[in-house]
């Protein structure tokens, strides 16, 4: 489906899909960091940026099928120009919660106390790479220490904060520190949410020795569980795996979460391209009136954002898997191994962590 714009002229009721759900839309590709995982610039070669009208009418249409979340995200959202218009229109519309990525290195006092003054509707994500040599490898010489002031002058304006950090392998080590340093340092932090690295299509550098191997991924979901346990609030986005392998190594301390690929999850690019997560390259088409209903009721999308029913049908763990949401199994790029499923290879080397008795 390359459809530059297709009116909407299906009959029926709005899809039931979308209710709870959260639109997602990329603002732009420009950003002032430059690191070496980032999936947003893998393959592009120049910037792209939604054009503020643009965006308001996605948001309008979104409203329309039922959305009442929205994500804001980029590159670094807090570079275009039509962020606090969107905010406005997204609000006049009704929506209830909106959530913004940012690095932090933007937010000045002005920009911390314009989205303060929207209240509890409005929350932020600051991007920190775990200690500050480890942040400053990744985002670029002296990004640590700008960041840091960025979310204070965040939490002094009160808004809503939360910690987003990719998880690689050299960042295992400091996970329990640095968890501790953020929310010891800054209690008012939310969460702490850990996302997996993974490879992407036409990524600029080669990044398989940091990614995650079956046994990294169990220790990540260990550590994580245990600063639950102990009063530290954190979470795997979108990775209900880790919340399978806490339950079946009987550590049940990490929240629930959604799954990457679900029914009413959809993302519009700063390219117009719609896709079901900003990680993930299906395309859906690109960006035209009516487009956001024809594309969540086609069978395209229905197939790609439901259940598999081939490959998890015959695991041995399904059952437990579906108990968690975990309707499809891990990319191969979770550790660019192919072959055998990175959830199953996962799950085999909990199978070996536990006796006879357990769970699985």
């Amino acid at each position: 489906m390359e459809t530059e714009s297709i009116t909407d002229d299906m009959p029926g009721e709005t899809p039931a899909v979308v209710q709870n759900e959260i639109l997602s839309i990329e603002v732009t590709t420009r950003c002032n960091s430059a690191c070496g995982h980032c999936f947003v610039r893998a393959g592009r070669t120049k910037a792209v940026d939604l054009s503020p009208d643009l965006a308001a009418a996605i948001v309008s249409e979104g409203r329309g099928l039922g959305y009442r979340k929205l994500h804001i995200t980029g590159g670094e959202p807090l570079l275009w120009e039509g962020l606090f218009g969107l905010i406005d229109v997204a609000l006049t519309l009704g929506y209830e919660s909106i959530f913004i990525n940012s690095n932090g290195t933007l937010i000045t006092d002005d920009a911390a106390r314009r989205m303060a003054a929207y209240g509890g509707i409005l929350s932020v994500s600051i991007s920190i790479q775990g200690s500050e040599q480890h942040h400053n490898r990744v985002r670029g010489s002296g990004s640590y220490r700008i960041a840091l002031a960025g979310l204070e002058r965040a939490l002094a304006a009160g808004l809503k904060m939360y910690i987003f950090t990719v998880m690689d392998r050299n960042l295992l080590t400091e996970l329990p520190r640095f968890a501790e340093f953020l929310f010891t340092t800054y209690p008012g932090i939310k969460e702490l949410t850990l996302i997996q690295l993974i490879r992407v299509h036409e990524d600029a550098f080669d990044l398989s020795d940091d990614l995650l191997s079956p046994e990294d991924f169990i220790a990540m979901v260990r550590m994580a569980a245990f600063l639950n346990l102990y009063g530290f609030r954190v979470s795997i986005l979108q990775n209900p795996l880790a919340v399978v392998v806490s339950r079946a190594l009987s550590m049940p301390w990490l929240a629930s979460v959604q799954p990457l690929h679900r029914n009413g999850g959809i993302i519009v690019m700063a390219d117009r391209t719609i896709t079901l997560a900003h990680s993930t390259r299906e395309s859906f088409g690109r960006y035209g009136a009516g487009m956001l209903r024809n594309v969540i009721v086609s069978s395209e999308y229905q197939s790609t954002a439901g259940p598999d029913d081939t490959k998890c049908r015959q695991c041995d763990y399904n059952k437990l898997c579906r108990e968690h949401d975990m309707t499809r199994p891990s990319e191969w790029y979770r550790d660019m191994v192919e072959g055998t499923p990175y959830c199953r290879r996962v799950l085999q080397a909990v199978s070996s962590m536990i006796d006879r008795s357990g769970t699985i």
